[in-house]
């Protein structure tokens, strides 16, 4: 069982090695696809009013459980 294991983590490691060295070399397409990808983070709203309002839900949320535990912690003084 020892040896199974031992192979197999030499052959995970040899793997994950062979993963990092295929990033490396980026051709034509992969550029251009980051480039796309930029744009579009360039012309998409990093928030929509939609987005804006969950944060202010969110907001208010947070606010009505800090009152509610402030309150209960007066009432138990």
């Amino acid at each position: 069982m020892r040896t199974f294991g031992k192979a197999a983590l030499a052959a995970i490691f040899a793997s994950s090695a062979l993963l990092a060295a295929c990033d490396a070399n980026d051709g034509p397409v992969e550029d251009a696809g980051e480039k796309v990808d930029k744009a579009v983070e360039n012309i998409t709203p990093d928030q929509g009013p939609m987005e804006e309002m969950g944060e202010d839900m969110d907001n208010a949320y947070d606010s009505a459980e800090e009152s509610a535990e402030d309150m209960k912690d007066a009432a138990q003084q």
